[in-house]
């Protein structure tokens, strides 16, 4: 049944997410910009506020559901902007769907998650299961990702009209949804019982221990360099470098290689540590502002390097570090998984409202000085980790 929710949140997920990556070069930058920034925004606060009392209240399937009809609405309104006149509005509207349904739909995601490595922890350790089951998720929602990209791209170079393609991955984004209901059952959340009011303030709760903030640096990184490269990278250099037509294949070369390393990574923090497997990422994400601090004039086919890297960065961030989310905070997977989808949106969020003021060599930067300290971070999480369980 996991293997089912994961393969049918990957359908919606990947014909959903696929106008992130286009809309700064199928929209007006500064319309796609503000924008993506805003869905992030609004992801920030649904996080935040609303992802941990509504799976609370209809479960974690209920949120699933919730979340992907949010997610209709917001490929229905990217649809609408590059048909219709007045795109600033549709745009932005659609992304506050979108933003809505993320927040929600994370934390169901990352509940379903827990519950569903508790089930199966018979005869293995609770990380071993973590490591295991976010493996398998990771790869299945990130190849189903890859499709969806190559998909886009294809029917473009076809010449089909892009809002054509955008209704056609509403239809797509719907049937996952109508599926999703009907096929998968429920699962009984990890978290303890608790009234609305505190399962809205479960993220908040965890705030005064330490280890969220410890472990913020991964999802803060991760999240600013994938805004960096859906939008300053895809606009400023794939675009002009490759053709429009290009940038959601190089999305699906991110995500094809995130899919394969997230499947080879979960065995792998098995077997060296889940902490070196984050710091693996760390050092892939510092490579992409080293490599394009310069510019990237005439490079040509030479760019899928980035894009390769920013693979093992998303991959290091949807299984190993989803993974630690988990083994830190047993029984308050609601709140854990409503911080790290707060985090990795203020990434995201930070990033893209900072494109039209800050130069390439300032986002670059700030990429490698939060890359740089998910390593430390970690360590001192692990150490805080181990004083709480000696005493």
């Amino acid at each position: 049944n996991f293997f089912l929710m994961g393969v049918l949140f990957a359908l919606n997920h990947g014909v959903v997410t696929t106008p992130l990556a286009v809309s700064t070069t199928l929209l007006q930058l500064d319309t796609a910009t503000f924008g993506n920034g805003l869905l992030y925004v609004v992801t920030l606060v649904s996080s935040l506020l609303l992802g941990a009392p509504v799976v609370g209240q209809v479960g974690p399937k209920g949120g699933l559901t919730f979340g992907m009809l949010f997610y209709c609405l917001y490929i229905a309104f990217f649809a609408g902007s590059l048909y219709f006149t007045g795109q600033e509005w549709l745009f932005t509207a659609g992304s506050a769907c979108g933003g809505l349904a993320a927040g929600v739909l994370w934390t169901a995601q990352g509940t379903y998650f827990a519950s569903s490595a508790t089930q199966l922890s018979s005869g293995k350790s609770s990380d071993e299961a973590t490591a295991d089951l976010s493996g398998q998720f990771a790869f299945s929602y990130l190849l189903l990702e890859v499709l969806s990209k190559l998909g886009f791209s294809l029917l473009q170079t076809l010449g089909m009209e892009v809002w054509s393609i955008a209704a056609v991955y509403f239809l797509v984004a719907l049937l996952s949804l109508v599926l999703m209901q009907a096929w998968i059952y429920d699962l009984p959340s990890t978290a303890s019982p608790a009234k609305p009011l505190d399962k809205a303030l479960a993220a908040i709760s965890l705030w005064s221990d330490p280890v969220v903030w410890l472990l913020a640096p991964t999802n803060l990184s991760f999240g600013f360099c994938a805004a960096y490269m859906n939008g300053f990278v895809n606009a400023r250099f794939a675009a002009q470098e490759l053709g429009q037509e290009s940038v959601a294949f190089l999305g699906a070369v991110t995500a094809l290689t995130a899919a394969f390393l997230a499947k080879a990574y979960g065995p792998l923090s098995n077997k060296i540590g889940k902490g070196s497997v984050i710091t693996l990422g760390a050092g892939c994400a510092v490579a992409i502002p080293v490599l394009t601090y310069g510019g990237c004039l005439g490079w040509g086919w030479s760019l899928l390097s980035l894009y390769f890297l920013q693979g093992s960065v998303r991959a290091v961030y949807e299984s190993t570090n989803r993974a630690l989310f988990s083994d830190f905070f047993p029984g308050r997977s609601e709140g854990a998984f409503a911080n790290c989808m707060l985090q990795s949106s203020l990434g995201f969020a930070t990033c893209f409202f900072l494109q039209n003021s800050l130069s390439a060599e300032q986002l670059s930067g700030i990429i490698v000085a939060l890359a740089l300290s998910t390593s430390l971070g970690y360590t001192f999480a692990s150490n805080v980790r181990e004083t709480k369980e000696v005493n």
